[in-house]
């Protein structure tokens, strides 16, 4: 793995821990590849994104959405059951802002954003991703 991708893999494993600390839920990676962390006495799943506000090359950072996941969680929440959670970085690792919102919403930032799923091309996962400018999910009442 490359230094980029043990990075992304940290972080991203920080921003679960942090969401189930923060929502008194069980941090649950290995369980399934559809969600993060879930509620043991409800049920409920937390699937987390992250990125950073800005890259090392300088562009604005993009939480990566997946076409099954977003599927799964959507059949799930038809009992209330899911949440998606974004959580933003910012150049020094710090967590800035954090958003709760249910998986269809998800389903309409895509949408909203010209609606197609790509084929990733990413070396640990197969399917269909869409990339969602953070600045297209976190409003400014969701800042720390």
């Amino acid at each position: 793995m490359t230094r980029r991708g043990r990075a992304n893999e940290d972080r991203g494993r920080f921003a679960e821990e942090a969401v189930a600390e923060h929502y008194g839920v069980t941090h649950a990676p290995d369980v399934t590849d559809w969600y993060d962390c879930i509620n043991e006495s409800t049920g409920t799943k937390f699937e987390v994104k992250s990125t950073v506000e800005e890259l090392a090359s300088g562009r604005s950072g993009r939480f990566r959405v997946w076409e099954d996941q977003t599927v799964s969680l959507i059949a799930s929440d038809r009992q209330g059951t899911a949440w998606v959670v974004f959580v933003l970085f910012d150049r020094r690792e710090r967590i800035v802002a954090v958003r709760r919102v249910r998986p269809s919403t998800v389903a309409r930032l895509v949408h909203a954003d010209g609606g197609d799923w790509n084929l990733a091309g990413h070396s640990e996962r197969d399917g269909r991703q869409h990339k969602i400018a953070w600045d297209d999910v976190i409003r400014p009442q969701d800042r720390l």
